[in-house]
């Protein structure tokens, strides 16, 4: 870690966010460590996807403060705003990819936008993002003819384009069968060792939080109610975290961990 660089990617400090009169998220106070894969937890409703969109700038901001990559996000405007968008990227539920543009032509897009490297260096750099998320024979194709698993990879590579500091990522394994959600998982811890990035995770999968996650914040009714480690989450006595955890053994999916054993193997 450079000198002077702060252990965090986000300090929000008795941070609130809502619209108008409505409040979402209220006295919420966490830090999420630098290379570090940080699961977001909870119920439905409790606010997990309004505190990824806040962290950079979609929540309007009603209390408190948040920092990310030592930013203050709600104070960012034109080309400061732009240049820090530029240093993190976003995995959306559904890929968010552009459905008339190819694989290739999708990818480009951020790099069109945000570098002035020259048609043939920025293909050079889609295909060997490809080649990272194994999709380097859909290049040419439309988002419509991917799988399932394929458009969650090519919108992986779509947020790494840039080689962001941090990702964040909303449901990354939604719609997902077992099998393709834990190589999805498998891929994303490999890509945070290698490229040294800090994930954040909104998820309430169980099997996934138990094979990425190095931390969990989870939320309750717009608050954080715990934020520890994944050993600590699971050997909570916290009656919240306790029975979130414990859907696990009546929820979880026959073989997904003898598959996990596998794909470390492979």
């Amino acid at each position: 870690m450079h000198e002077g660089l702060s252990p965090y990617v986000v300090e929000a400090e008795h941070f609130a966010v809502g619209y108008g009169e409505r409040t979402i998220l209220h006295d919420v106070t966490a830090r999420i460590a630098r290379g570090s894969v940080t699961c977001i937890c909870g119920g439905s409703g409790c606010g997990k996807s309004t505190f990824l969109r806040s962290t950079i700038g979609l929540v309007p901001h009603k209390g408190g403060s948040v920092r990310v990559l030592g930013e203050d996000v709600n104070a960012l405007e034109g080309e400061a705003r732009a240049a820090f968008l530029s240093r993190v990227g976003f995995m959306y539920q559904n890929g968010g990819l552009i459905n008339s543009l190819s694989v290739l032509e999708n990818l480009k897009i951020p790099l069109m936008a945000h570098t002035g490297l020259p048609d043939d260096v920025i293909e050079e750099l889609v295909y060997h993002k490809l080649a990272q998320v194994q999709l380097s024979h859909a290049v040419h194709l439309l988002p419509g003819e991917l799988s399932g698993g394929m458009l969650k990879r090519a919108g992986f590579a779509r947020a790494l384009i840039l080689e962001p500091e941090l990702v964040l990522s909303d449901e990354p394994s939604a719609g997902l069968d077992p099998v393709t959600a834990a190589d999805l998982d498998a891929l994303m811890v490999r890509l945070k060792e290698e490229l040294g990035m800090t994930l954040i995770v909104v998820t309430h999968d169980l099997d996934s939080i138990r094979r990425i996650a190095d931390r969990i914040v989870m939320l309750d009714k717009g608050s954080v109610k715990f934020d520890g480690t994944l050993s600590e989450a699971l050997s909570s006595e916290l009656p919240l975290v306790k029975n979130f955890f414990a859907r696990a053994s009546q929820e979880g999916h026959p073989g997904v961990e003898s598959l996990w054993q596998r794909l470390n193997h492979e």
